[in-house]
């Protein structure tokens, strides 16, 4: 039995003897003003996350605060930090969940560290507490602070 040589392209290790299907790309040149590369695609908006109705909004409309809900038995507000700047940027919010009579707010602190241009950063803040929860009765407030790079890294 005789083995098929590998041969080093490009893209990876391939087998001699396998047909490759490859998509071509036109390679004519751009014309004056045209980009030579795709611009950003599939970046995610706040809304393509699916974390339902907005409880509280801040920094306008850039950190938005969903209605809470049980994630692995857990109570968690999703949040989404658009950054709608022209430079990178860093988030630090802050997710004041107050339960009124059924116990002591709850606050707890998220950053987004580097968020790009024109993207979304999702996350989730455990608010869960001792004691009886209904996540539809949580009030939710944000306070958010925006930091620009070079110098907003956060430190």
């Amino acid at each position: 039995m005789v083995a098929a040589p590998l041969v080093l392209t490009a893209c990876a290790f391939q087998d001699e003897g396998v047909a490759e299907s490859r998509s071509t790309v036109d390679t004519a040149d751009p014309a004056d003003g045209e980009s030579t590369g795709p611009g950003k695609t599939d970046v995610r908006k706040p809304e393509d996350f699916d974390f339902g109705r907005p409880a509280a909004t801040a920094h306008n409309g850039e950190v938005v605060a969903y209605l809470p809900r049980l994630d692995n038995r857990r109570v968690v507000v999703p949040l989404t930090m658009q950054n709608t700047g022209e430079k990178r940027a860093s988030y630090t919010v802050t997710v004041t969940a107050d339960r009124g009579e059924l116990g002591t707010p709850v606050t707890v602190t998220k950053k987004a560290l580097n968020v790009a241009s024109g993207t979304t950063w999702p996350a989730k803040a455990d608010i869960s507490a001792p004691g009886a929860w209904i996540p539809e009765k949580t009030k939710i407030t944000l306070t958010v602070t925006k930091d620009n790079y070079p110098l907003g890294d956060a430190r």
